[in-house]
């Protein structure tokens, strides 16, 4: 069975990487799954506002911070 993560999940991951912004790829590897499996939860995650994009990194990745 696929693990199915959740927007709180990601948001949860993400304050656990205790860095003030990260990419897509830092949340893949801290929940330990690839970026297809997270993709709608990230994106219901932005879209309720907990989460959004402050730029883009050197490679091109986005950047994103927690809001709350």
């Amino acid at each position: 069975m696929a693990k199915t993560i959740t927007p709180d999940q990601v948001v949860d991951a993400a304050r656990d990487l205790d860095q003030v912004e990260f990419t897509r790829d830092d949340i893949a590897e801290k929940l330990g799954v690839g970026k297809p499996k997270f993709k709608q939860a990230f994106k219901q995650a932005r879209e309720s506002g907990r989460l959004e994009k402050v730029g883009d990194d050197a490679e091109r990745k986005g950047r994103f911070r927690v809001t709350r």
